[in-house]
């Protein structure tokens, strides 16, 4: 049976990101799935957006985050305008590895995206809350800053794909053209 655009391109990402993880040896990375969205059927939530800014230390802070990113029309037509998707997630054990893991996991998709680009111009990511790739936000820095907008800035509720509080998954998304 032949096997479908789509199918390729995620063994594809899934060979990548296997080989990456051990070249660039991101130790904290180790059980992660990838699944494959469709990003024509993702239906956006304004909640996400007020949720940032009324419970969110990061609101306003970083370029991952309201009001720094895209307006949920803007989100919806950006992320629609791609014709594949795929959840990156990876999976935490403890509450005290977690922000070194969200560290790492940002680091990644950067490179992850850097590589992508051979093969789709237009590849990008959005990381899993908020970006902590700088020890301190250089934001306006744009020179120096790697920021991508959190999966929840752009109005993606993460129970909607299949994700629920408390599951300990770190979520992100990379979007394919």
């Amino acid at each position: 049976m032949e096997k479908s655009g789509e199918e390729l391109a995620l063994k594809k990402l899934e060979r990548l990101l296997e080989k990456l993880l051990k070249e660039l040896e991101y130790q904290l990375i180790k059980n992660y799935e990838i699944r494959k969205i469709d990003p024509s059927e993702l239906e956006l939530d304004i909640r996400t957006r007020w949720k940032c800014m009324f419970g969110c230390g990061y609101y306003g802070k970083r370029k991952s985050c309201p009001p720094f990113v895209p307006e949920i029309d803007e989100a919806e037509k950006f992320l629609k305008s791609y014709r594949s998707a795929f959840l990156f997630m990876v999976k935490f054990e403890s509450y005290d590895e977690y922000m070194d893991l969200k560290r790492q996991i940002q680091k990644f998709l950067v490179e992850i995206e850097g590589r992508l680009v051979k093969d789709y111009p237009m590849a990008f990511t959005l990381f899993p809350g908020g970006c902590d790739l700088c020890d301190e936000c250089e934001f306006p820095n744009y020179e120096k800053c790697q920021a991508r907008p959190a999966v929840s800035s752009m109005g993606i509720r993460i129970a909607d794909l299949g994700v629920e509080l408390g599951d300990k998954w770190l979520v992100s998304v990379i979007l394919l053209e």
